[in-house]
């Protein structure tokens, strides 16, 4: 009996101690980030103590009531002799200590070093003992998880050839410049848009995607909007139950069975999905930043990007627990997108420029290496060459490197010719295959534009076209397909700009941008979305729609935030669709409204109307759908009334 009873006690010691785990992304042959404090973690039995040990450093603590535990190393520094790292029974070996870098992003940054003959050539010189590479394995989920199966593989041709040939050729570059330790995590998903790669909590932080936000969290499973709305649902079958036995008994026809709520599939693009699967797991991994490329799947629709950009970035600096963590990411490549506006791509790229207004992001722009015909770019070098210039002058102190290519910093008319002045020039502007300076355009009074000479002034280029003797407007590289030839003299290519897009001179400020609204008929089908964006996209989140009640008038209105003066209003509508009349009020307080002009649009077409008055002071913008054409344009009911933008100015 006391044989038994020793035996049982250690059995149960040996099960307790045999609990501790630690998630995949410890595991031999890691990097432990340098110079930062260092969180271990994992699971035991609940109250077990828990000693984890490395480099010195003996940290000691309990799991709680859920088996979860976890401990903060002091930082490291960097030390490319393999370690021990011991957590309980739990021994990892060979971990060195140096730079971790995340590299996330879809098919570009997923894109492998084996698929492209290029990349393919260095696979066999791919023997770097101290690059660690380790790739997150493409799995969705509609909660957070918090491990996923993985481990770390030393640098070897067989581990560099599937592995991402933009992040591999990030951490060699760091490896050979830094000369410590470098570790990549892959975490990269081809075709997938920003939206699955976000938190929740991250959309939560940008007040401009609040609506977005709620239809997500209304269609997740878990979230306790969710439950709310499959409880009232339970609540009407239990009603419908009791009305369908009694319509049964009086041999009556049984009404429908109510609707039940829609709720997001797991897939790679669910919002979400591929945070909870594919980041939450690593959390709260410490490393120095991460890499992004990403956006083709996103390309249509504008400033809402931007948006969604400051949503990715709030979601991971959280729960990473960096609030300055530093992010760099790769403005896409020209590419043809099919029978799509050439203007598109263009104003996505003014888009992913808008994102340097974020804290702590760099982009690396690409256009001189795009490829037309493949959306896919070959020379993936480069591209992590120009990102590595990022974490070489913001993080590891070559202030002697700008890491940007020539931008867009103003413009002056100077008689017949535009002077367009840039930033970030370096030893100064050329031509990258010494012929003359390709894509650029200007325009007089009448907006049409015209191929321009551009001849290189310093920091300028002079713009000029026999075409054009007023110009007052210009643009560069603007179109989908421009892979022009201006770089600064360290080889790095400038940037597309349009001198009177987003905000237009002449006109001044939107004064509608950003703005929120309030509708009469509120669309209920993923259409309420946006009516002031700055974007022309004529499909969500760009574009607008009341809901397909048949009661006319119904109207919209756009509250401007404060008491403003206005004289001209531009409504635009979409090609799809059957909006006809719309009329255009104003309001000091959001009761009384007075008309200041209206317009029919056309069937079938996209247009947009310019409504001129005297200055008038409103706080409030009501657009009024007054009637619909007979006939449809698009598979749409004609009792939605599409808008694609609503702007409000005040000119001079």
């Amino acid at each position: 009996m006391k044989l038994f009873s020793l035996c049982a006690c250690l059995a149960a010691l040996t099960t307790a101690h045999a609990a501790v785990q630690m998630p995949s992304i410890f595991t031999d042959h890691m990097v432990l980030q340098r110079e930062l404090p260092v969180p271990v973690w994992g699971k035991a039995a609940p109250g077990e103590e828990v000693t984890v040990e490395f480099a010195g450093q003996k940290k000691s603590t309990k799991a709680d009531a859920n088996g979860r535990w976890m401990v903060k190393l002091d930082p490291l520094t960097a030390n490319a002799e393999p370690q021990v790292l011991k957590a309980g029974n739990v021994t990892i070996q060979d971990v060195l200590v140096g730079e971790v870098w995340l590299a996330s992003g879809q098919s570009n940054m997923e894109w492998e070093m084996q698929m492209k003959p290029d990349s393919a050539a260095d696979i066999p010189k791919a023997d770097h003992p101290n690059l660690r590479l380790i790739e997150v394995p493409k799995t969705v989920a509609l909660s957070p998880q918090d491990n996923v199966p993985t481990a770390w593989a030393r640098c070897t041709p067989a581990s560099a050839g599937p592995f991402s040939s933009v992040g591999y050729y990030f951490g060699l570059r760091l490896l050979e410049e830094l000369k410590v330790p470098v570790g990549v995590i892959q975490s990269a998903w081809g075709g997938t848009r920003i939206e699955p790669w976000t938190s929740l909590e991250g959309f939560d932080a940008v007040p401009a995607l609040k609506d977005f936000t709620a239809d997500v969290r209304a269609k997740l499973p878990g979230s306790d909007a969710y439950r709310a709305a499959n409880e009232k649902y339970l609540g009407a079958v239990e009603a419908w139950t009791k009305t369908a036995r009694a319509a049964l008994e009086q041999k009556q026809a049984v009404p429908a069975l109510p609707a039940q709520p829609a709720a997001l599939p797991a897939n790679p693009g669910t919002p979400t999905c591929l945070y909870n699967a594919m980041i939450h797991p690593l959390v709260p991994f410490a490393f120095r930043g991460a890499i992004w490329y990403q956006g083709e799947s996103n390309h249509n629709e504008g400033f809402a990007y931007t948006d969604k950009t400051r949503a990715l970035l709030a979601s991971w600096r959280s729960v990473f627990q960096q609030p300055n963590l530093p992010f760099y990411f790769v403005q896409i490549a020209p590419w043809q997108y099919g029978a799509e506006d050439v203007q598109i791509l263009p104003q996505f790229w003014q888009a992913q420029r808008e994102c340097l207004g974020i804290p702590n992001t760099g982009m690396a722009t690409i256009s001189d290496i795009g490829e037309v015909a493949d959306i896919h770019p070959a020379h993936k070098k480069e591209v992590a060459r120009r990102l590595s210039l990022w974490a070489l002058a913001r993080n590891y102190g070559h202030s002697e490197i700008d890491p940007n290519g020539p931008l867009f910093a103003g413009y002056a008319v100077e008689g017949s010719t535009i002077r367009v002045k840039f930033d970030h020039t370096g030893g100064g502007l050329a031509s990258r295959d010494g012929k003359p300076l390709s894509h650029f355009e200007i325009a007089g009074k009448d907006g049409i534009f015209h191929p321009a000479e551009a001849k290189i002034d310093g920091s300028s280029v002079l713009l000029s076209a026999a075409a054009v003797p007023q110009p007052r407007r210009a643009r560069f590289a603007w179109s989908k397909l421009a892979i022009h030839n201006l770089m600064n003299k360290e080889g790095l290519t400038a940037t597309a700009f349009h001198t009177h897009w987003p905000v237009d001179p002449d006109l001044g400020d939107n004064l509608a941008r950003g703005c929120t609204w309030e509708s009469s008929d509120k669309n209920t089908y993923g259409w309420d979305t946006g009516l002031t964006d700055g974007s022309l996209l004529e499909y969500p989140p760009n574009c607008y729609a009341t809901s397909n009640t048949d009661k006319f008038p119904k109207h919209v209105t756009i509250d401007l935030k404060k008491a403003q003066t206005i004289n001209l209003v531009r409504v635009s509508v979409p090609n799809v669709g059957s909006t006809k009349t719309v009329s255009v009020s104003l309001s000091t307080d959001g009761k009384a409204f007075r008309e200041v002009g209206r317009h029919a649009f056309s069937l079938a077409k996209s247009e947009t109307a310019g409504l001129t008055f005297a200055d008038a002071e409103a706080r409030y913008l009501r657009i009024t759908y007054l009637d619909h054409h007979d006939k449809l344009s698009g598979e749409y009911p004609n009792t939605f009334s599409f808008t694609t933008e609503v702007e409000a100015y005040r000119t001079k």
